[in-house]
């Protein structure tokens, strides 16, 4: 879709971005995986088995959803 430009307070110009639907949805359910896996790898202390069991996913879907989110397992354990 198009997108333009609003004129601000201060005489600033915002770029305005309209969004589909889909794409919502899209943004919406990628946050809401990043925070799953998030809280999964949190729980499990880093061990992406456990996450994955967690999460009721195959663990090759959990490694590539991790690559997707930039999410690496050893944030989530204890140093």
């Amino acid at each position: 879709m198009a997108s333009g430009t609003v004129a601000t307070a201060k005489n600033k110009r915002r770029k305005v971005v309209h969004l589909s639907l889909k794409e919502i949805g899209d943004r919406a359910a990628a946050e809401a995986q990043r925070q799953a896996i998030g809280v999964a790898l949190h729980a499990s202390r880093g061990n992406k088995s456990e996450a994955a069991r967690l999460l009721r996913v195959d663990y090759k879907t959990l490694h590539l959803k991790m690559k997707l989110y930039g999410i690496e397992a050893r944030q989530f354990r204890a140093s």
